[in-house]
């Protein structure tokens, strides 16, 4: 159950980052388009908000972030509690 929790944790601090990134690359995207004279044309994103960047950027950033952020979950709890490679358990060799 902790594992589960424990991954479940790391897939949304994953997917909060990657909308994070979503909004860092839509700015910088759109600053480019209308410095070069552009036209942005608004698309629908997970049925309610309004993006300019095409889909599969918008949902490639989402599915990388789920399959990440498993998959970092996995990384860090076999260093954390299979290997205990963590702060606590440093010793100082003073």
């Amino acid at each position: 159950m902790k594992k589960f929790f424990y991954t479940l944790l790391t897939v949304v601090l994953c997917l909060q980052l990657s909308l994070l990134l979503h909004a860092l690359i839509e700015w910088v995207y759109i600053k480019m388009v209308l410095a070069r004279g552009g036209v942005l044309l608004n698309k629908g994103f997970l049925g309610e908000f309004y993006c300019v960047l095409p889909w599969w950027v918008s949902y490639g950033l989402i599915v990388l972030a789920l399959i990440g952020g498993y998959f970092l979950a996995q990384v860090w709890w076999r260093i954390v509690y299979v290997e205990k490679r963590h702060w606590k358990n440093k010793t100082d060799s003073k």
